[in-house]
């Protein structure tokens, strides 16, 4: 007998016809056994399980609006305080550093730092920096920070109801401060290229004082680069032409403005001289008393050796040497150069 026919034999119940056997081994079946699934499971049904997943994905929206509203009342409203907080103190910063009384408060804060606080301010402690310190005395870090906030303001010449909105626009206090240590840290390292340029026109200048290499030049041999209405620079520059050796035949010189020398003189400046410009001062002071300058030769009131009395000004055709020292002979970058007996 085979399975149809015992199918169809088996007595129907209370004349409902039997169901048809299952296939145990149906893909359908078995992979809805293995997901949890059922064949008569709708679309839009939930299994217990995606229940539970829902639940535990509507407790993160509930800890995000918990966020929002820690955001709201903490951040953002802390925040707001935080400038107008910042607003006052820089009105009574303001207050001190335009009164009659200022540098006698400014010592009084000085001293009560120290009295109180055991902390040391020097004279020379920018003005904001005290006034922060003595209302924050004991969190230097938050003292240094919001004194640079505030200097910035008291360059921008904001005045105190401008500035919470001005800390806001500029992205908050970390971002002002950071601004304000890289213009720092621009301006310093162009002070120190401008000081060392400064010092290469000094050192020239003495060596053209002394120079042996003195040539007549024909006007039209020098070409003229000052635009009207700007500054000729101090020297005058040559172009040459190295055809072998250590020979050198000038083609042409060039008159500049004070800002093309300038820009020169810091390429130069940044080649050949040290970064210790107070060395360099000193072997410069030898030089000039060397070559006996008192005056001129780019010699200023307050330089060592200094003795007022007017020289006659250099001859703007003597092309200047660069030598720190005075001996007999010395080669800077290369270039042998010759000092008078």
């Amino acid at each position: 007998m085979n399975h149809e026919s015992v199918q169809s034999s088996s007595p129907s119940f209370n004349g409902v016809p039997p169901a048809p056997p299952i296939d145990e081994l149906a893909f359908g079946l078995l992979m809805n056994r293995t997901l949890g699934g059922s064949a008569s499971r709708r679309p839009s049904d939930k299994s217990a399980n995606d229940v539970q997943v829902d639940m535990v994905l509507g407790q993160a929206q509930n800890l995000a609006k918990m966020n929002d509203q820690y955001v709201e009342t903490y951040v953002v409203r802390g925040t707001k305080e935080l400038y107008a907080l910042l607003g006052a103190i820089y009105s009574y910063a303001l207050q001190i550093n335009e009164s009659p009384l200022r540098d006698h408060i400014l010592q009084r804060m000085r001293e009560r730092l120290e009295e109180d606080h055991e902390i040391k301010t020097q004279v020379n402690t920018p003005w904001m920096t005290t006034v922060l310190r003595f209302i924050l005395p004991t969190d230097r870090q938050t003292a240094y920070s919001y004194s640079k906030v505030l200097q910035v303001a008291h360059d921008e010449n904001l005045t105190a109801l401008e500035l919470p909105n001005y800390i806001k626009e500029r992205g908050g206090i970390g971002k002002i401060t950071l601004t304000k240590d890289e213009a720092e840290a621009a301006k310093s390292v162009k002070e120190h290229k401008e000081a060392k340029a400064d010092m290469l026109r000094k050192i020239l200048l003495a060596n053209a004082k002394s120079a042996e290499t003195i040539v007549e030049v024909d006007n039209k041999f020098v070409i003229n680069t000052v635009a009207e209405g700007k500054k000729e620079g101090s020297f005058e520059f040559a172009i040459c032409v190295n055809p072998g050796g250590n020979e050198r035949r000038v083609v042409r010189f060039i008159r500049v403005n004070e800002s093309v020398e300038a820009q020169l003189l810091s390429l130069v400046a940044e080649a050949s001289l040290s970064d210790d410009l107070a060395g360099t001062q000193e072997k410069l002071d030898v030089l000039r008393e060397k070559l006996g300058i008192t005056s001129g030769w780019g010699m200023k009131p307050g330089d060592k050796g200094y003795q007022p009395g007017g020289l006659p000004a250099i001859n703007g055709a003597v092309q200047p040497e660069v030598m720190l020292n005075a001996p007999q002979s010395t080669t800077v970058g290369g270039v042998t150069i010759h000092q008078p007996a």
